[in-house]
C-alpha cells in the first residue's frame, strides 16, 4: 500500500495535521515501557558506520578533542522520516471541501556519543556542543526555500515517543507554522501591538519579583514552573534578556543555557526519579522578519500523567501538582 504523507487542514479550526503512514515501516525497539532497554550491542546509533548511514551532515569530536573517531555529535537524515525530503514547495491543493499540501520537509537526527549518558549526566562541555550542533543545523535549514518553521525536539524514554533509547534529538523543518506555535506567536504579537511590550518579558519581570515559581537563574537564563502549566512538573527555560531567535545566541549565552539545562535535568533525574520527558525549543519562524514581539524559550514536559476523556474532550490540561509545588520541589 502506498504511503500517505500530507499536511491536512482542519476545515473548522484551521489547524494543520500531518498524516504520515510511512512511519509504519520503522522498526519498533520499545514495545512496552517495562521491557529491558535495547542493549548497546544492538543500538543503531552507537556505531553509526554499522548502521550504514549514507550521509553524515555534521560530525563533532568530544569536548576539547580533535580526533573525529572519538565523536560526540553526529547528525544525519532520519531513516524513517514523517516528511518527504524535498526542495520543491508544495502548492495548496483542494480535496473536495478540504485542503492539503504534500508533506515535504526535512527531518534530521542529532546523536550524542554515549549510549548511557542522557542530558542529566552530561558535562557542561557536552551540553554546549549539543546546543552548538542545534544552532548549526537550524541555520543551514533556515535558508531552504520551502521551510516556514524549524522545531528542535528531544524525546527521553519510551513514553515520550523515543523508539531508540540512545540519547538523540531531532530537528524538523516544515512548510507550515504548527498550530501550537501559531497560537503562541499570534498571542505574543497581539500583546505587543496592544501594549508595545513583550508578553514574555512581562511574565519574567513578574515571576522574578514574586519568586514563587522561579526554580533557578543565572546571568542569562531563568527556569520557571509556568503559572498555567500544561503538564505535571512542566518547566520552561527563558532568556532573561529579550531575544526572538535561539539560533543567534552567542557563546556566553550558550554557556549559561548549558548550565541551566544541566541544573534542571539533574533535578528531574534525581527528584522525579528519571521520568520520561519531552523538550522542544520554540523560536521565531526563520522567514518572519519582524519578530521583535516574540521571546524564544525551551519547554520541558515530564510524562508522568496520561490524558483521559476530560482532557481529550475539552482540551483543558488537568495538572495535579501545582506549579508552585513543582518549583519548590525542583529548586531544593
Amino acid at each position: 500500500m502506498k504511503s500517505t504523507i500530507e499536511f491536512r487542514k482542519d476545515l473548522v479550526s484551521g489547524d494543520w495535521a500531518l498524516v504520515s503512514t510511512s512511519i509504519q515501516k520503522k522498526p519498533v525497539f520499545f514495545k512496552r515501557s517495562k521491557e529491558a532497554p535495547l542493549p548497546k550491542s544492538l543500538c543503531p546509533f552507537d556505531d553509526i558506520k554499522k548502521s550504514k548511514q549514507e550521509k553524515i551532515l555534521l560530525w563533532m569530536p568530544k569536548p576539547g578533542g580533535k580526533d573525529l573517531k572519538n565523536w560526540w555529535i553526529q547528525i544525519f537524515p532520519n531513516k524513517y522520516p514523517v516528511v518527504v525530503n524535498s526542495r520543491v514547495c508544495p502548492p495548496l491543493e483542494k480535496c473536495g471541501i478540504h485542503e492539503k499540501k504534500i508533506g515535504v520537509g526535512f527531518q534530521e537526527v542529532i546523536v550524542t556519543g554515549s549510549h548511557e549518558r542522557h542530558f542529566a549526566l552530561m558535562s557542561l562541555g557536552e551540553l554546549n556542543l549539543v546546543l552548538e550542533a542545534y544552532q548549526s543545523r537550524y541555520q543551514a535549514l533556515a535558508s531552504e526555500p520551502c521551510v516556514d518553521y524549524i522545531l528542535i525536539i528531544h524525546n527521553h524514554g519510551a513514553r515520550s515517543g523515543a523508539t531508540v533509547p540512545h540519547p538523540h534529538s531531532q530537528i524538523f523543518a516544515i512548510p507550515i507554522i504548527p498550530p501550537d506555535v501559531k497560537r503562541s506567536i499570534e498571542g505574543s504579537r497581539k500583546y505587543f501591538h496592544e501594549r508595545k511590550r513583550c508578553v514574555h518579558c512581562e511574565i519574567l519581570k513578574s515571576e522574578l519579583k514574586e519568586k514563587k515559581r522561579v526554580i533557578y537563574q543565572n546571568k542569562h537564563f531563568v527556569i520557571l514552573a509556568p503559572y498555567a502549566s500544561r503538564a505535571v512538573y512542566e518547566t520552561r527555560i527563558f532568556p532573561k534578556f529579550h531575544e526572538s531567535r535561539f539560533e543567534v545566541i552567542d557563546q556566553a549565552q550558550r554557556n549559561d543555557l548549558s548550565d541551566a539545562m544541566s541544573f534542571i535535568f539533574k533535578k528531574i533525574f534525581k527528584k522525579l526519579k528519571n521520568p520520561d520527558y519531552n523538550f522542544f525549543i520554540h523560536t521565531a519562524p526563520p522567514k518572519e522578519r519582524r519578530a521583535e514581539h516574540y521571546h524564544w524559550h525551551m519547554e520541558i514536559l515530564p510524562r508522568v500523567a496520561i490524558w483521559g476523556g476530560l482532557e481529550l474532550g475539552t482540551g483543558i490540561d488537568v495538572v495535579k501538582v501545582s506549579p508552585e509545588e513543582t518549583a519548590k520541589l525542583l529548586r531544593r
